[in-house]
């Protein structure tokens, strides 16, 4: 009986325990789609263009998004209150060039926000999820092709890899 019980308790406990997802605390994200659509600005009604980029993120110390007080805090410089970067390029004869920002751009850094539901605790805190964002051109750039390479910064101010988006480009009818 007594060897039973031992037998069994061993059983359940190396069935019941998960193993430790080993992930780095620095995020990885993996880009997944950027697709562009006409709409109608609702305050302006104005014509505008929106990318949606959608991009996945793995973060190993669910460290990812900016509290409140710290993205409306004005004082502070974009670095630390914004956390997903854009950095625009042209492509021109096959090859990218980056481009400098103009008022035909929308901005190249956003907020993503913190989130109570990404908080983790005990030994495992590693997150996973989607991010998209969506980029509202309100003017037709004059760029033919363009692309979009994106990282992310978690609050420890770890950069994660750089990815790059599919070629587009932005017209307007």
């Amino acid at each position: 009986m007594k060897y039973t019980f031992v037998v069994v308790l061993i059983i359940v406990l190396t069935t019941a325990c998960q193993p430790i997802e080993k992930v780095s605390p620095v995020p990885e994200i993996e880009f997944k789609s950027f697709d562009l659509s006409e709409r109608i600005d609702p305050t302006l009604e104005n014509k505008e263009i929106v990318g949606e980029l959608e991009i996945s993120f793995i973060d190993g110390d669910a460290d990812l998004g900016v509290y409140e007080e710290v993205a409306a805090d004005t004082t502070l410089p974009d670095s630390i209150r914004k956390n997903l970067f854009l950095t625009i390029f042209e492509k021109v004869d096959g090859n990218y060039f980056e481009i400098e920002a103009d008022s035909t751009l929308p901005d190249n850094f956003y907020t993503i926000p913190y989130d109570e539901k990404l908080d983790r605790v005990g030994q495992n805190k590693t997150v996973k999820g989607i991010i998209k964002v969506d980029i509202s051109f309100f003017f037709e750039p004059p760029y033919d092709t363009m692309r979009y390479e994106v990282y992310i910064r978690d609050r420890a101010l770890n950069k994660s890899n750089v990815v790059t988006t599919t070629d587009f480009a932005v017209k307007f009818d």
